[in-house]
């Protein structure tokens, strides 16, 4: 019996391909989203710790008053900057998931092929063995006839 062959192996070989580099953009998607996350809690955390600042009438409040303006603005384009980010994660999720469902689904076609495939190798594989084992009778009743026809002739 000849080996199993998905006819669409080297189609799944190439949505396998793009399946991973779907997840690897989705990867760096969400990476550059946690960066961005991360340096807004610092900006959070830095303008906390302005407004503890502030509430001083002296020099050093006066400082940390001009540094919460700053840290405010930088918080701004942060924000924007996340939004951008998880948009862009949303995109590369959804892309991923379409390859995902993709290679999925040629997978799912090469397993019911291969099971097929087994089926079909088990029956010719059974129907080998049966006329085998045809054989094996018909040639011991052959014997067995000889046997009784030598017996005779003595």
């Amino acid at each position: 019996m000849e080996r199993f062959r998905f006819r669409l192996a080297p189609l799944l070989r190439l949505r396998a391909q793009f399946e991973r580099q779907s997840r690897r953009e989705l990867a760096t998607a969400m990476g550059a989203l946690a960066t961005v996350e991360q340096r807004l809690a610092a900006a959070a955390q830095g303008l906390r710790d302005c407004a503890e600042q502030a509430v001083h009438a002296d020099a050093k409040g006066q400082l940390a008053k001009a540094l919460e303006v700053g840290l405010r603005r930088h918080q701004w384009r942060l924000q924007k900057q996340q939004k951008e980010a998880a948009g862009k994660v949303e995109v590369a999720r959804a892309d991923y998931v379409g390859k995902a469902r993709d290679l999925k689904t040629l997978q799912r076609l090469r397993d019911q092929q291969h099971a097929q495939w087994r089926v079909t190798a088990q029956r010719a594989e059974q129907a080998e063995l049966d006329e085998l084992a045809a054989l094996a009778r018909g040639a011991k009743a052959a014997q067995a006839k000889q046997e009784e026809v030598q017996g005779w002739e003595w």
